[in-house]
C-alpha cells in the first residue's frame, strides 16, 4: 500500500513537474509572394506556390483582354497562372478572332514587359 502511494505521488509529481516545449519557431513574422503573413521561418522553408500551375502545351491558344490591350495565352491554364501571380492585372478570356484578326490594341512590347508576360 505504502509502495503504491509513493509511485502516485512520484507520477503526480513527473506530471506536475512536465512542461511541453514548443516547435522551434522563428517569431518574426514575414509576407510571401501573395501577401500572406507567415513565420520567417516557414517562408525560407519553401511554402509552396499556389500559382505554379501544371500547364500542358496540348491546350488551345485563348484570347484575353485586361481594360488595356489584347495577349495571346497559350491556354487558359497559361493565363490563369498569369492571373493568380498578378491580381491586379487580371486578363478574361474573349473571342479569339481578336487576336488573330488584327484586331486592336494588342498588347505591345512596352506593355508586355510592363505586365511582365513572357510569351
Amino acid at each position: 500500500m505504502n509502495s503504491t502511494l509513493f509511485c502516485l505521488f512520484c507520477l503526480a509529481f513527473a506530471a506536475a513537474s512536465a512542461s511541453v516545449l514548443p516547435v522551434k519557431r522563428s517569431h518574426l513574422p514575414a509576407v510571401n509572394q501573395h501577401g500572406e503573413t507567415v513565420w520567417l521561418d516557414e517562408l525560407n522553408q519553401g511554402v509552396p506556390d499556389k500559382c505554379d500551375f501544371a500547364c500542358t502545351d496540348q491546350d488551345v491558344e485563348v484570347c484575353a483582354h485586361n481594360g488595356q490591350c489584347l495577349q495571346l495565352f497559350t491556354s487558359r491554364c497559361t493565363m490563369a497562372a498569369y492571373n493568380c501571380r498578378n491580381p491586379q492585372k487580371r486578363f478574361n478570356v474573349v473571342e479569339n478572332y481578336r487576336c488573330t484578326r488584327g484586331y486592336q490594341p494588342l498588347c505591345s512590347m512596352a506593355e508586355r514587359k510592363e505586365l511582365q508576360l513572357t510569351q
